[in-house]
């Protein structure tokens, strides 16, 4: 398929947003490749790509075509190969780890298809944590954390354990903590992907009232088409290119 094997599939198109002079992220001809065996994998070459604050997007495409590699690239969470990121008018690629860590934890929310909350620790807890981490004291970050549970609807289960909680109620606990900071950008890989079609309906309704209430730009990967049909934009990973 066109974008893996030595030879990189060169993406230079641009793909436009609705409010060019607001954007959340930005990259400028993102790359990402693999040393694989001998050579190098190529995921991606010179992508383009644009968030406004306040738009939804839906990213889909098959298995393999690197749509959660490009997740954790505008998330901070790995380094491109070339090419340069923006977070909310912030060029990052001059930024040490810690730098790049501190801009993530202000201005960026994840949602993950595995759950990542740690399971000796309660649902508040679990909320509590980016917060923390921020240097926030523990009172003050108790009390956001116990507003972003009420807004998720899981103001009396504040005390559970993640283990003790269903995979709704887990998933709804890993939106709050993508929240409890009060980031701009929500990203979120397959949120419904390991739930129930019921359960994954009442997940997409609240992240699409969150992205409202928030005023978010929110970017997510999905198979389903009818959560992708929901956003504003739907962006299509194939051979390398992302395609309206």
């Amino acid at each position: 398929m066109g974008g893996y094997g030595d030879d990189p599939v060169v993406c230079k198109q641009t793909v436009p947003s609705p409010n060019p002079n607001h954007l959340a992220l930005r990259a400028e001809n993102l790359t990402k490749r693999y040393r694989s065996g001998g050579g190098d994998l190529t995921v991606f070459a010179g992508l383009q790509f644009e968030l406004a604050a306040g738009e939804r997007v839906a990213l889909t495409g098959e298995s393999g075509t690197g749509k959660s590699t490009l997740l954790h690239l505008l998330g901070l969470l790995d380094a491109p190969t070339d090419g340069r990121i923006w977070v909310q008018g912030a060029e990052t690629s001059e930024l040490n780890e810690s730098g790049l860590a501190a801009l993530r934890n202000r201005e960026i929310g994840f949602v993950w298809q595995m759950n990542t909350l740690l399971a000796e620790f309660s649902a508040l807890e679990n909320v509590m944590m980016p917060l923390l981490i921020r240097g926030t004291s523990r009172g003050e970050a108790e009390r956001a954390g116990r507003e972003r549970l009420a807004e998720v609807g899981l103001d009396a289960r504040w005390h559970h354990r993640a283990g003790e909680l269903s995979g709704g109620e887990q998933q709804r606990v890993v939106l709050a903590r993508a929240l409890t900071g009060r980031p701009r950008i929500l990203l979120a890989d397959e949120p419904t992907g390991n739930l129930d079609e019921r359960t994954g309906l009442q997940i997409i309704e609240l992240m699409e009232r969150v992205h409202r209430e928030h005023s978010l730009a929110t970017l997510y990967v999905t198979h389903n088409p009818t959560f992708a049909e929901r956003a504003d934009r739907v962006l299509v990973l194939r051979e390398g290119r992302l395609n309206v």
